[in-house]
This record gives C-alpha cells, sequence and structure tokens, in this order.
C-alpha cells in the first residue's frame, strides 16, 4: 500500500472518529459555535495530512495553512486544558467511563492530533522555504496539461519554483526525432505558463506527441520535461 492510499485509511479512520465526537458533543448540547469550531480543527487537520503527500493539495491550500494552523493549534489547546480542569475539579472518584475516556483524548492528542499539526508546520515551512522539505511525493519539476492537445486550445506549463532557469527559453520538438522549429521565450522564475496553440502554428506545426523542455540552452532535460500529444 503507498503513502497516499495509507493516509487516505488513515485520515478516514480519524474522520470517522471525528464524527463520532462531534455527534457526542451535539448529543450533549454544547452549542453549535463549539461544534462549529471542532468541525473546522478537523477538516483543517485532515486537509493538512492530505496535503502532506500530495502536491496538487498543497497548490490548493496555499497560504491558507498558516490561519488553520493557528486556529487549530489555539483549538486543541485549549480543548485539552479545558478537559483537564473539569477532571481537576470532580470530586467523585473517577468510574471506567471517564478513566477510558481521558485514555481515549490521550491517543486521539498523540495519534491524531499532533501528526496533522506537524504536517501542517512543514507546510508552513515549505511556504517559506520552497522544495527545502523533503515530502514523500515531491511536485514534478514540470508538468503539462492537458495530456491531448488540440488546435485552438491552450497547454498550461506547472513548474516547481524556483525552477533554476530564470533566463530560460521555451523549447518544443517532436519526440520522433524530426525537430521542429520552435518558439523561444524568455520568462522569469514563474510557476505557470500558459500558451495558445493558435498562436504558435510554427510550434505545433503536424499531429505527434511533442517533448516540451525549459532550459538555457536547445538541449533537451529529463528533469525540465513533459510530453502532451497534439492533434488538429
Amino acid at each position: 500500500m503507498g503513502i497516499w492510499n495509507s493516509t487516505l485509511v488513515y485520515v478516514g479512520a480519524r474522520t470517522l472518529l471525528a464524527g463520532a465526537m462531534i455527534a457526542l458533543l451535539l448529543r450533549r448540547r454544547v452549542g453549535a459555535f463549539y461544534a462549529g469550531g471542532q468541525v473546522v480543527s478537523d477538516l483543517a487537520c485532515a486537509a493538512f495530512l492530505l496535503a502532506y503527500v500530495n502536491p496538487a493539495i498543497r497548490d490548493d491550500i496555499g497560504v491558507l495553512v498558516i490561519p488553520l494552523v493557528l486556529f487549530v493549534l489555539y483549538w486543541e489547546t485549549m480543548r485539552f486544558f479545558e478537559n483537564r480542569q473539569a477532571a481537576a475539579m470532580r470530586e467523585d472518584e473517577d468510574s471506567w467511563i471517564d478513566t477510558s475516556l481521558r485514555v481515549y483524548g490521550m491517543l486521539w492528542t498523540w495519534g491524531f492530533v499532533l501528526p496533522a499539526i506537524l504536517s501542517g508546520a512543514f507546510l508552513m515551512f515549505d511556504l517559506m522555504a520552497p522544495n527545502e522539505w523533503p515530502f514523500p511525493n515531491p511536485k514534478a519539476p514540470l508538468t503539462c496539461t492537458p495530456q491531448q492537445l488540440r488546435f485552438g486550445g491552450e497547454l498550461t506549463l506547472d513548474l516547481r519554483v524556483p525552477h533554476g532557469t530564470p533566463t530560460g527559453r521555451l523549447h518544443s520538438r517532436r519526440s520522433r526525432g524530426c525537430a521542429h522549429p520552435y518558439g523561444v521565450r524568455p520568462f522569469a522564475n514563474v510557476a505557470h505558463l500558459t500558451l495558445a496553440t493558435d498562436t504558435l502554428t510554427h510550434v505545433f506545426a503536424d499531429s505527434g506527441v511533442y517533448a516540451v523542455t525549459i532550459s538555457t540552452e536547445g538541449e533537451l532535460s529529463a528533469s525540465l520535461m513533459c510530453r502532451v500529444r497534439y492533434g488538429t
């Protein structure tokens, strides 16, 4: 089982337990604000865990991870101290239910809350120092979408920033070894580049599979290359 599937199972189990906890809170009539805060915290934790192993989700969350991590830290810390205070103020002897709930709370904190907060912290670190933390599924240096391209469509290049070619050029050639005239376009340190095929007829001249690369020279670089099938 890959790390993505394992994370899905882990997040699924966490979501089920969180749903049971929220249902218990609603049954105790703690109020919509309290229950809503717990829902936001649990959803944010699930998002942190999934984003840690999926580069597309990391891009979707972006800078939103910062307020979400701060909220989860505040919310879960307050819940932890409230539970400790409630247990200390209880005068009667703990029943087996109270003991079980206390053990469950500790397991929940260490097994489901802290890993999510750590994942969120690494996401924040990636915002400040891109590509410095070795995520299990790093973003590809260069990806092309869509994979099937037609005349009049747009080709989007997604680059991992920084891609090391601040004065680079765009090259395109047929994968069968027949080089086509290709467009040269200088660009800065950008993450997304969109090209319209109807303005690059000298590049996409024939149907077939094209290899697109970003580099400072004309040669292909396997680390900064993607392929797209073009058909009129």
